[in-house]
């Protein structure tokens, strides 16, 4: 009845965002984007899976299913020469508790343009930089054998040119092993949080990019996994993202899988209709795991997302 009673209460949570009078007003939009070559594979549909340290970005609940310690470091050559990244420690404590410390960055440079008071366009003048960082720290506990909770704490430090801003934030999720033994639920809510510095002497108050996810994992058999998100940002509308890992032998897996949410990258041209495809591939040898992921922008090119992790 309990379980029952926290989903109604987080599909409340999903009806109040979407009539949020602040839509499309969230500062500190990097907080969205997450790097994990594995799941970037299957589209980020990974909320009902995050069986690895990367659950962390995802679902931290899922750090309950690690069986020992792993190190993992990510980089992706986001658009427009951004460089972006991660790296996480995951360590279970004991049968009941598992924690992670971690660390995310984004880091390029963006064309300056220029406005008058009005805000009529003046035209452009020259690059700035800019840069973020996000370190946090996460733990997932184990309350019966069908629930897994978990929460992360994470501090964030955003440059833009000569301007910084600053803030603290959290993450609350679950991992729900269904009576069908094939079948496991991720909730996880995003970016709580609260500024802590401005950009600016204005102290003008930037709202966080809050998000809902839903996600399923479907494991018919030790080799495939099947994944299914529905993603709510506070500042847009509902999207689906859908994943699959097939383990072909066991030294390789291919992945694959789709996202909706990729409007934006269509531009008209020849290769929009690529646009939210994604594709990957895993090894593992020893004791070391190295993923790879290509996805697709449509007419903005492709991204390309590689992770390392190693197992104690």
């Amino acid at each position: 009845m309990k379980f029952r009673i926290l989903i109604i209460a987080l599909l409340l949570c999903v009806g109040l965002m979407a009539e949020n009078d602040d839509i499309g007003t969230t500062g500190f939009a990097f907080l969205k984007t997450n790097y994990s070559a594995r799941a970037a594979a299957m589209a980020d549909a990974y909320t009902g899976l995050s069986n690895d340290a990367n659950a962390v970005f995802f679902n931290t609940a899922g750090l309950g299913q690690l069986t020992g310690k792993q190190a993992s470091v990510s980089y992706m050559n986001y658009f427009d020469e951004i460089q972006t990244g991660s790296a996480v420690y995951a360590i279970p404590l004991n049968p009941k508790t598992s924690i992670a410390t971690f660390l995310k960055y984004m880091n390029g440079n963006a064309t300056r343009t220029l406005s008058n008071a009005a805000g009529d366009y003046l035209g452009t003048s020259g690059t700035f930089g800019f840069s973020n960082t996000v370190v946090g720290f996460g733990a997932s506990r184990y309350i019966n054998d069908m629930l897994h909770l978990g929460v992360n704490v994470k501090f964030l430090l955003d440059i833009l040119d000569n301007n910084t801003a600053s803030g603290i934030a959290t993450d609350l999720s679950l991992i729900h092993q269904t009576t069908n033994k094939n079948l496991k639920l991720g909730v996880a809510i995003k970016n709580l949080g609260k500024q802590i510095s401005s950009y600016t002497d204005s102290n003008y108050t930037e709202n966080f990019p809050n998000i809902i996810c839903v996600g399923f994992s479907y494991h018919p058999d030790e080799k495939l996994f099947a994944t299914l998100d529905i993603y709510k940002p506070q500042a847009a509308d509902f999207s689906g993202k859908i994943g699959l890992e097939y383990q072909l032998h066991p030294l390789l897996a291919l992945r694959g899988g789709y996202k909706t949410n990729a409007a934006d990258w269509k531009a008209g041209g020849d290769a929009e209709i690529f646009s939210g495809i994604s594709m990957g591939m895993g090894l593992n040898w020893q004791k070391y795991i190295f993923d790879y992921a290509v996805i697709s922008g449509g007419d903005l090119g492709l991204l390309n997302s590689i992770t390392i992790s190693y197992k104690f």
